[in-house]
């Protein structure tokens, strides 16, 4: 385990963040994945091992006043290894500074041995194994987009978690590989396939609500260009919170509304609990 420092920024973040039933004041929407990657990160880490190759890391923002509750926080990007998690951690300080204890897992994707289906899947079971047997609680599992998709599949494997935030998760791999677009071309690589031809694979790989116990809370924007809201038709209207004007990444982006919506729904959720022995 060793210490992971960042240089201090010259301004804090909103302290409105703390309370998540609080309104930020919101950026035009829809943001970009540069806006994102503009945003400043200041808070320290721990970085642990939870598996047997370099990329089984996970980071800890420990929550920062009464605990909210412990929050696993698996980063999009298309299954592909051309995507980290270092695009998340301002939302991890955020959700941080909103009182949760924040992990952030890296794990193998396409274009790391290993990874894909189901190498993904099984790296989010085993990191959120992990996090339950440090922390002595039940995780929350949120997921944005691809990282929605594994986030919600981990949670029909029948892990214990407290619940499931999908931030525009991928969830139908099936119709999502038919349509055209550059996430979507991804489908194949994760599945192992040369090209697109589904198979009783895709749909195992496939989330099935039906096979989630826990609760579900789903969260996407209404112009979001890369994840439709096909893929998330299934869910009810309890479940599910559709951000005017927001695209696919106001959900990670702490000062817009979208990200408000994120915080009221974890807040909704039941509280992480202790494990029983």
């Amino acid at each position: 385990m060793r210490l992971l420092s960042h240089l201090t920024i010259a301004y804090s973040r909103l302290a409105a963040l703390v309370v998540a039933s609080c309104p930020l004041a919101a950026i035009a929407a829809p943001v970009t994945y540069s806006e994102v990657l503009e945003l400043p990160f200041s808070s320290t880490m721990r970085e642990h091992s939870y598996g047997h190759t370099p990329l089984n890391t996970v980071v800890n923002i420990h929550e920062r006043g009464t605990s909210r509750g412990v929050a696993v926080l698996v980063h999009g990007g298309c299954w592909s290894n051309a995507y980290d998690r270092h695009h998340t951690l301002p939302m991890a300080e955020a959700l941080s500074e909103a009182g949760y204890d924040v992990w952030i897992p890296e794990y193998r994707r396409v274009g790391d041995a290993g990874g894909g289906w189901p190498g993904s899947l099984e790296d989010i079971v085993a990191v959120a194994t992990f996090v339950t047997g440090k922390t002595g609680r039940r995780p929350i599992l949120i997921g944005h987009s691809a990282g929605g998709h594994l986030a919600l599949r981990a949670a029909q494997t029948g892990l214990e978690v407290e619940g499931v935030v999908g931030l525009a998760p991928i969830t139908d791999l099936v119709a999502y590989g038919a349509q055209s677009g550059s996430c979507q071309s991804m489908v194949a690589p994760f599945m192992g396939d040369e090209a697109y031809s589904p198979n009783e694979n895709y749909q195992d790989a496939s989330v099935t609500l039906s096979d989630i116990s826990v609760p579900i809370s789903i969260v996407i924007g209404a112009e979001d260009p890369i994840v439709g809201q096909d893929q998330v038709a299934s869910f009810s209207t309890e479940q599910l919170t559709l951000v005017e004007s927001a695209g696919h990444f106001d959900v990670i982006h702490p000062e817009t509304e979208a990200f408000t919506a994120v915080l009221r729904a974890l807040e909704a959720l039941p509280k992480a609990g202790s494990v029983t022995p």
